[in-house]
């Protein structure tokens, strides 16, 4: 009977230790639960300053497009004023080489003109008389 109570005290000593193992064993899991709980907030917040983040540079982003499409806008509007203003130096251009044409050939017609009345003049002014030969 002796030996049943040490047995029995052997086994009520295994397993008390075991509950103490147990315990143990359970107070480190909650402080592991408790570790990943604040790891897994840590990472949600991480997560929603994140999403802030994109949704502030995805705002920017798209202001930024706003803005270089209008400054297409306005480069394709000057752009096209510029070369309308081109187009209206051209003609006027080639409108002014054509009565610069028209100019220098009525200055030579004038000319040719002059010389010839000089000429007719300066024969005319040797059939004088007292004409110096």
């Amino acid at each position: 009977m002796l030996q049943d109570l040490d047995a029995l005290s052997q086994r009520i000593r295994q397993v008390a230790q075991l509950a103490r193992d147990l315990q143990s064993e359970r107070a480190a899991l909650h402080a592991k639960v408790r570790q990943l709980e604040q790891e897994c907030q840590s990472l949600k917040d991480q997560q929603l300053r994140e999403g802030q983040e994109f949704a502030r540079m995805s705002e920017r982003l798209a202001r930024h497009d706003q803005e270089l499409q209008a400054a297409r806008e306005e480069s394709g509007q000057h752009r096209a004023a510029l070369e309308s203003e081109v187009r209206d130096h051209q003609i006027r251009s080639d409108s002014l080489q054509r009565r610069l044409i028209q100019v220098e050939s009525e200055r030579d017609r004038l000319r040719d003109a002059a010389s010839g009345a000089q000429q007719q003049i300066e024969l005319i002014l040797e059939r004088l008389p007292g004409a110096q030969a």
